[in-house]
């Protein structure tokens, strides 16, 4: 039974025997883990869309930050992180949205992921630029692990990251137990 702990929700709601927390900016929830607060993107058609990053700190090893989709960008992610602590980032792990050469699923032969979500209009896709863009800044973080989430992201991304990439990286795999 909850009998009143914190539930921390990114909108209002209700969680019964929870007492409900709305995350509505960058705060510490608990325990050594924060939350960036609601990071926006355009997602086109749809508007803005919000997500957050959890951080965790790791006593002499530094932060580990879980993104959701990355839609924010990694870049806008690690920029907030920097603002809340100095601690050298240890590792990240979760998305960064890129569907470079397509996307992981299609609806009526449509692949969404390349072009909603993006943060760009429509009508221009993420580039290898992009990417390349995105890789020099996560070496520039300097992480010692990236454990990347293959859910909105292409292959290729997947690869070009394995080879340029300073950081040990890996793609997390549903039910496994990661240590570090």
């Amino acid at each position: 039974m909850p009998k009143g702990q914190p539930c921390f929700l990114p909108d209002e709601a209700n969680a019964e025997g929870f007492k409900c927390v709305l995350i509505d900016r960058p705060r510490l929830l608990t325990g050594g883990i924060a939350t960036t607060g609601p990071l926006a993107r355009s997602l086109f058609f749809f508007g803005l869309t919000e997500e957050q990053a959890l951080i965790a700190h790791l006593k002499g090893k530094g932060l580990v930050i879980f993104t959701g989709c990355g839609h924010p960008t990694i870049e806008l992610i690690v920029e907030m992180v920097n603002r809340l602590s100095k601690e050298p980032i240890y590792i990240i792990g979760g998305g960064l949205h890129f569907p470079i050469t397509g996307g992981r699923g299609s609806r009526a032969g449509i692949q969404f992921q390349t072009f909603i979500g993006t943060g760009k209009p429509v009508w221009q896709r993420i580039t290898d630029d992009d990417l390349s863009n995105t890789i020099s800044a996560l070496n520039k973080f300097n992480p010692s692990k990236v454990f990347l989430s293959s859910h909105d992201s292409c292959d290729h991304f997947l690869t070009c990251m394995k080879h340029e990439l300073k950081a040990e990286n890996e793609v997390l795999k549903a039910g496994k137990t990661y240590r570090f």
